[in-house]
């Protein structure tokens, strides 16, 4: 009886070693959390060289009715790209390269519908296009082609389902921009 009750009596402490080591262990092999970058204030690895990291948000094409696409888009891109260090937002007249986001198309519909033809499930999706151009030549440097993302939600949920779509999406083209074959 007595040794069970030791036993129980270390376990906290043999759980603050199991968790000090697992940090050590990931620490050592060279991880890091999302969002904690270098230290020494360098950029991320990108396909963009580092010529090209003044960059200017040109534009964002929004041939669809949803007005504040354009500037949840803008807002979500920007934020993304200081987090990751990618570039350095300037203005247009000292930038080195350019960013467009294009619109190809936004949905929304239903899903999965009742018997009375009631919507119980719903899907938004949303294509689009990333382009970055040379500011000195406007030649296309990078160009996502054509992406896009879909999400489901309930009714009730579609200010929630548009905020999803649109933050998966600008994380993907981000990821898509950092791939370095």
């Amino acid at each position: 009886m007595r040794s069970v009750s030791r036993l129980f009596s270390c376990v906290p402490a043999l759980r603050l070693a199991l968790f000090v080591a697992m940090i050590l262990a990931l620490c050592g092999c060279g991880y890091s959390f999302t969002g904690s970058g270098p230290s020494d204030g360098t950029e991320a690895a990108s396909r963009l060289s580092p010529d090209l990291r003044l960059m200017n948000l040109v534009r964002v094409e929004n041939p669809t009715t949803e007005a504040w696409l354009e500037a949840r888009l803008r807002s979500l891109t920007r934020d993304e790209f200081n987090r990751r260090r990618l570039v350095t937002w300037t203005e247009r007249a000292k930038a080195t390269s350019y960013l467009t986001i294009i619109i190809k198309r936004y949905t929304r519909s239903t899903s999965v519908s009742g018997q009375s033809d009631q919507s119980v499930k719903l899907a938004t999706g949303i294509v689009v296009v990333f382009r970055i151009t040379r500011a000195s030549d406007g030649a296309v440097i990078w160009d996502s082609g054509e992406q896009s993302q879909s999400e489901s939600f309930y009714p009730g949920d579609s200010d929630g389902a548009d905020m999803r779509l649109t933050d998966q999406l600008v994380r993907r083209m981000t990821d898509l921009i950092t791939e370095n074959y």
